[in-house]
């Protein structure tokens, strides 16, 4: 209470003006001062003033009694077990980890509210820093268990085994061997569509590589010869066809396009004599045949011209044009009865006027040349 009245001592003679303190020793029993309601008000502050803080320093004595006494816990550490799904493990631990949670949050707002710098207290915040360091700090208690919860599902993600991951499926490029007839198909028809496209060169390497696998392949030389001489190598045509006659000589198709490119080359004889290598059957050759007799009229080869016409009627006996060729062919031999017959039976057969115009005037010659011979 000493310290109370000095206290008060202090304010009054802070109240009183200089020169008044002697003035008023014998008036205190006069009554009461006007400023003793400030005083009062003054004195009732400054004693809540010092019970908070004698009360504050007894409970902060208190906080680190206890914690000093009062035994850490110490965090619980299990092995994981075999996990079987990401759902089932999170829980425990994220129950776990708020129980540590809790208790430091505790520990550590029991510690907040006034600092002290006595040994004591500096040895129980090294004990809680060191149980601090075994907990992950926490923000909130709502943000830990997330974070736990996270890392629980990174190693359950780990632990997973192996035999339950499936496979990455890889790309496996395997290489079909094609058979001979069909690249021979492959290519007959890219050398048909280059063709069509103007790629002339291409279809030709399209078409040496059919004849390179199949030199006996007919229709490849045929298509071959003719690209060839269409572009004007008339020889590399003819050199086509020779070699496929010499694969198979009996390739009539192969011998008569030969005649033909050398009939346009203006040379029939060369013709003539390529066709005059075989004799194929007319009724399955008929142009064979038709283009020897035109060939042997041309080169006036009557005998020749008259077999040809021959083979033909006797293919396609109502083809009047074929026994045309016969009665000119029997006309030229001299052999005047069997060229009127000849043109009788064509005449029957042809509709064309002007060929049967053609026919009545030949009659006509027949008959004044035998009238004349037999007068």
């Amino acid at each position: 209470m000493s310290i109370l009245n000095k206290v008060l001592k202090d304010l009054d003679k802070r109240g009183q003006k200089p020169g008044e303190a002697e003035s008023v020793s014998g008036s205190a029993v006069a009554g009461p001062s006007s400023r003793t309601p400030w005083v009062v008000a003054i004195v009732a502050v400054v004693l809540l003033v010092i019970a908070l803080i004698f009360g504050a320093l007894s409970w902060d004595r208190w906080v680190e009694n206890e914690t000093v006494n009062a035994p850490q816990p110490v965090p619980k550490v299990s092995e994981p077990e075999p996990v079987e799904s990401t759902n089932n493990f999170a829980r425990p631990a994220q129950t776990e980890t708020q129980t540590e949670a809790q208790a430091v949050t505790q520990s550590s707002s029991r510690q907040q509210p006034v600092e002290q710098h006595s040994p004591a207290a500096e040895q129980s915040k090294a004990d809680h820093s060191t149980h601090t360091a075994q907990v992950p700090p926490t923000s909130s208690r709502t943000e830990q268990p997330q974070a736990t919860e996270s890392t629980e599902v990174d190693d359950a993600q780990e632990a997973v085994p192996e035999s339950e991951v499936e496979p990455t499926p890889t790309l496996v490029r395997k290489t079909v061997q094609l058979s001979p007839e069909q690249v021979i198909t492959r290519e007959i028809n890219a050398a048909k569509q280059t063709a069509e496209q103007g790629l002339l060169s291409e279809a030709v390497k399209h078409w040496q590589k059919v004849l390179s696998i199949d030199p006996g392949h007919i229709e490849a030389r045929r298509q071959l010869a003719a690209l060839q001489f269409g572009r004007n190598r008339w020889q590399e045509a003819l050199a086509v066809l020779t070699r496929g006659l010499e694969v198979n000589p009996q390739a009539h198709e192969l011998r008569l396009l030969a005649a033909k490119m050398l009939d346009k080359r203006q040379q029939p004889q060369l013709a003539l004599t390529m066709l005059k290598q075989a004799q194929p059957q007319a009724s399955r050759h008929l142009e064979y045949y038709r283009l020897k007799a035109q060939l042997a009229q041309q080169l006036n080869q009557w005998t020749l011209m008259a077999d040809s016409y021959q083979s033909l009627a006797q293919a396609q006996p109502t083809e009047g044009r074929w026994w045309l060729g016969r009665a000119i062919a029997a006309q030229q031999l001299a052999q005047k009865d069997a060229a009127i017959r000849f043109f009788n039976r064509a005449k029957e057969l042809i509709q064309h006027a002007p060929t049967l115009e053609f026919i009545e005037q030949q009659l006509n010659l027949l008959v004044d040349q035998d009238e004349a011979t037999s007068s």
